[in-house]
């Protein structure tokens, strides 16, 4: 690993969707030897910001993905890599991840190569392939950037499999990526007209007679004054024409019902969670003619942990190979058992609280829960927020008998 500073000249970023273009960046390479991105990570950054669904997405699924930790009689070996613990070394992972299509991990060696001592994430915003390395480099506050270059063997590059990628991934939402760029757009133009009326809305042409300065000012300060902002909308100017004088109103603009907003932003809210894989209700959206009930709930994360958590986990241990088996590990799976050798990311707890509350007395009487444990979780898995100090089924909302948690209480009591 090697630093150098220099002096980088500042350029805009500009987002590019079209097909040639993403083609061609893959092989762009400065006289620096720096690969292009295809997409300028400050514009996937900009998008991350446009959309309060896009953002959320993101950080749901990295969350849900990676946020439980590692499940193993080993994983402790792993959470010693990172001062933040390795869950949250691989959400933060999994944030730029899924934001650009890449994440950088640097694994710090021991001078002799031969032990890895450290696991750091390298922001994505930073990075970028450079010959037959890496690239980081960052912008210092007098404007200089400073450069780190990372033999391959240092970096360990996360993403997608990517149809269109090759020294770098798309992101997996990219099919929604114009839809994204023009809600933003649709945005910025209502801001920029509720702050400052962007541009003049009406142009008055005075025929026949030029109008005085005090006609021109009175025009100026009513516009100024008590025209521009939210508060002032739809205001009246009267005006009255001096004789021999003719005043033409013309619109320079044209309509922007506020319908044709509202659907440009629904349009786009509608597709990041397609482009996600995301349930709708798990970014707050409620569609017409969703029910809304447990069990649809319980369908929309079976759905999403199978086709879209688990794949993100078992793809992120595909890449953490080498790391793995520097530790004689190897990615596990949960539901078949973890060998003692094994590693997996900890999968979402699908079980509907009723169910677990229902296994309650069973667990009790075979001593694998307390007396006490059983107290503290039932009314949380009943949905009660009910004291410690009031009876165990004070509280509970029941539509008829509660045969289990009379069973479990009857069973406490004689305890």
């Amino acid at each position: 690993m090697s630093t150098a500073s220099a002096q980088e000249p500042r350029t805009a970023h500009v987002l590019k969707f079209d097909l040639p273009s993403l083609l061609s960046a893959q092989g762009e390479v400065s006289i620096n030897g720096e690969f292009a991105w295809p997409i300028s990570p400050h514009a996937l950054a900009t998008l991350y910001r446009a959309s309060a669904e896009h953002c959320r997405a993101i950080h749901v699924k990295a969350e849900s993905a990676f946020g439980a930790g590692l499940e193993g009689t080993r994983a402790a070996e792993l959470d010693a890599l990172s001062d933040q613990g390795f869950a949250q070394l691989a959400v933060s992972l999994a944030i730029d991840w899924e934001t650009y299509g890449n994440a950088f991990l640097q694994v710090v060696h021991s001078r002799d190569k031969q032990r890895i001592l450290a696991l750091r994430r390298l922001p994505a915003r930073t990075m970028c392939r450079f010959r037959k390395g890496f690239l980081q480099r960052i912008t210092l506050p007098d404007g200089r950037a400073k450069k780190t270059t990372f033999t391959a063997d240092e970096i360990i590059q996360v993403r997608d499999p990517c149809p269109l990628g090759s020294r770098y991934a798309l992101p997996s939402w990219i099919g929604a990526g114009d839809m994204l760029e023009l809600a933003k757009a649709a945005t910025a133009y209502n801001r920029a007209f509720f702050d400052n009326n962007a541009m003049p809305e009406y142009f008055f042409n005075f025929v026949g007679k030029t109008p005085t300065k005090e006609e021109e000012q009175a025009i100026v300060d009513f516009f100024r004054g008590q025209f521009q902002g939210i508060d002032q909308s739809h205001r009246t100017l009267i005006m009255h024409s001096s004789e021999g004088q003719e005043i033409k109103i013309e619109k320079l603009t044209s309509d922007m019902k506020d319908a044709d907003f509202l659907k440009l932003l629904d349009a786009a809210r509608d597709r990041i969670p397609i482009a996600h894989g995301v349930p709708p209700r798990m970014l707050g959206i409620m569609s017409a003619g969703q029910l809304g009930g447990g069990g649809e709930v319980t369908g929309q994360l079976f759905t999403f942990e199978h086709l879209t958590l688990k794949p993100k986990r078992r793809r992120l241990l595909d890449h953490l190979r080498p790391v793995l088996k520097a530790f004689g590990l190897m990615p596990g799976s949960i539901e078949q058992g973890l060998a003692e050798n094994e590693v997996a990311f900890r999968p979402l707890d699908l079980t509907p609280p009723k169910d677990e509350a229902e296994d309650l007395p069973d667990l009790v009487g075979a001593g694998i829960l307390s007396a006490e444990e059983a107290r503290a979780v039932l009314p949380i898995l009943q949905g009660s927020h009910a004291g410690a100090n009031k009876p165990l089924t004070e509280g509970l909302e029941k539509s008829g008998t509660l045969p289990q948690a009379d069973r479990l209480l009857a069973l406490l009591e004689a305890l």
